[in-house]
């Protein structure tokens, strides 16, 4: 059931064209949870500053169930942001995750 939200202020050109299925993957192998259940949202040319700066930049949200604790998240960072430093080359002082634990009363899936 994850939800994936990127926003960044990169471009659409910027993106590689595969990056909507290829964070689906990370998130889906980081957080041990089936591919086919994530939902991602990725939303470029947006205007954001970090730092003080416009400079490249990204806020990754990740929702989901059972997932996030205070022992767990920083192994999930880490994973996470080498992951996008490599596949975007942007800093790693530049990626923001937000981590949104949901219960599961709280989500409604049409079968």
């Amino acid at each position: 059931m994850p939800f994936i939200m990127c926003y960044t202020n990169l471009s659409k050109d910027k993106i590689p064209q595969d990056f909507v299925e290829w964070i689906s993957e990370l998130v889906s192998d980081v957080l041990d949870k089936p591919m086919e259940r994530i939902t991602t949202t990725v939303m470029p040319d947006m205007m954001m500053m970090r730092m003080s700066t416009s400079d490249p930049t990204m806020i990754v949200q990740i929702h989901a169930i059972d997932r996030f604790d205070a022992e767990r998240n920083p192994s999930y960072t880490e994973k996470l942001n080498k992951a996008i430093h490599e596949k975007l080359n942007m800093p790693a002082n530049r990626v923001v995750f937000q981590y949104f634990p949901v219960d599961k009363t709280m989500v409604g899936l049409g079968l």
